[in-house]
């Protein structure tokens, strides 16, 4: 007998002009493992609320008796309740009066299951977001769920940490449990899937062989050198080391310097602290020391920089507020006074006329990144930082930012991208490489297999 069925579920949102879903057919046993495939903004994340149940729509719903759920969203922070790591896997047992002495066992085996090996008591805050994405997925692991339902694990987790997922999905098959993953990225975990689907115009279709996403090259239309050693740096620094007040160190380099129309990327395993260095570079970071560096010839300080530095944080919805998206790419604009037309030619470059009217926080995470940092753009800083920028963007999107990333800096943007895999799509000048807490800039024809060629690998999470 199957757990759940949805049988011709068709919705839609009440301001959407067509159907969201069709007709909709699904079906999930024990044991299963089905992959989700669709492009930016086709759905993925509704679907699960559908099976969920929270969404109202038409046709049937089918469930097994006394069926239990496990979900990790897009953005884990949506779903965090306690303040520390052990308190927050610990919360559904509490609630369930499970003795105390047992629960302990329960909190460490699932935190392990996901390759969390820090103290219980660390604070939730100083987690990474894709630690906060393996935290999530052991608060609903401890509950042993029929089943699990994750979105866009791939764009929160670093490699390594995709494939401890896949093995560990591998495991919770054999145990019975069935998992939905719903993937912008087509090749992800295909080796622990046993069905695979494309959601496309609503429906489900079958995934054919021969549709696995193809490398995407982005060609440098860059037409000028980039900026030489003579002119004067952007950010500037002769060494530092990066901490928070005098207990969590986090990263050492001994240089750091990005020029006019530089692309960097910032690379390194979740919770090497990327986004953190980011957040200091802008002025926004408490609770570190003192850093030696200087960003636009200044002492990073909140408030100092106005329209010439820009920071796009690896969660987008922070910096989302209007209630439309065109009043939300024109506010800045109104602040510092530059032409409002630039929100409306950006939309247009970007496809996204269509959503000017939609409120930004019902946009799919991968929306609300394009548009985050389309306002940033609009602005044409002489800096941006962008924090994990492609993270829910299939490859047409992917394809967008990145030209729009190439145009800023042919302007002489200089620019900072942070993620935690590699960037050999995407045409880089330099990388700031972290690894075993050490920061260090190489060229990227230096960065071989995955890591930089002094490195000995990535350090294990926690």
């Amino acid at each position: 007998m199957p757990l759940l069925q949805l049988r011709q579920v068709s919705f839609n949102y009440q301001a959407a002009s067509s159907s969201l879903f069709d007709d909709l057919e699904f079906t999930l046993a024990r044991g299963d493992c089905q992959l989700i495939y669709g492009y930016t903004g086709s759905g993925k994340s509704s679907l699960i609320k559908l099976i969920l149940g929270i969404l109202a729509s038409s046709g049937e719903r089918i469930c097994a008796p006394n069926l239990s759920f496990g979900v990790v969203m897009q953005d884990p922070n949506v779903q965090l309740l306690r303040q520390t790591l052990g308190a927050e896997v610990a919360f559904a047992l509490e609630n369930l009066g499970v003795d105390p002495v047992k629960m302990h066992g329960e909190v460490i085996k699932a935190l392990r299951q996901v390759g969390l090996f820090i103290s219980l008591e660390t604070p939730v805050v100083q987690l990474s977001l894709g630690q906060r994405y393996r935290l999530m997925i052991a608060a609903q692991l401890v509950l042993q769920p029929d089943i699990l339902l994750l979105d866009e694990p791939w764009a929160q987790l670093d490699n390594q940490g995709v494939r401890e997922l896949s093995h560990l999905i591998v495991e919770l098959k054999s145990q019975g449990m069935a998992i939905v993953i719903v993937e912008h990225h087509k090749t992800a975990f295909t080796a622990c899937a046993t069905h695979r689907w494309q959601l496309q115009s609503g429906s489900l279709i079958p995934y054919q062989q021969g549709e696995e996403r193809q490398s995407l090259a982005i060609v440098d239309s860059r037409l000028v050198t980039k900026a030489s050693g003579a002119n004067m740096p952007l950010i500037s620094s002769r060494g530092f080391k990066l901490r928070f007040g005098k207990k969590k160190f986090l990263l050492e380099t001994e240089q750091l310097i990005l020029h006019a129309g530089e692309i960097v990327g910032l690379i390194g395993d979740n919770g090497t602290g990327k986004s953190t260095l980011l957040k200091c570079l802008a002025g926004i970071q408490a609770d570190v020391e003192h850093l030696d560096v200087k960003v636009l010839g200044k002492r990073p300080k909140l408030g100092i920089y106005g329209h010439s530095l820009a920071l796009l944080h690896q969660r987008p919805s922070r910096q989302l507020f209007e209630t439309t998206v065109i009043e939300e790419m024109q506010f800045s604009l109104k602040r510092y006074g530059f032409p409002l037309e630039r929100a409306i030619d950006m939309l247009a470059r970007l496809g996204l006329t269509t959503l000017a009217e939609e409120s930004p926080h019902k946009l799919s995470y991968g929306q609300q990144h394009l548009i985050a940092l389309a306002s940033l753009a609009c602005l044409q800083p002489q800096i941006l930082l962008l924090d994990d920028p492609f993270a829910g963007l299939d490859n047409a999107s992917f394809a967008k930012v990145a030209h729009l990333i190439l145009d800023l800096s042919q302007q002489g943007t200089g620019v900072v991208i942070a993620s935690h895999r590699p960037l050999g799509q995407f045409p880089l000048d330099k990388i700031w490489h972290i690894s075993q807490k050490c920061l260090q800039t190489c060229l990227p024809a230096e960065f071989v297999d995955d890591h930089y060629r002094g490195d000995q690998g990535y350090a294990r999470v926690g």
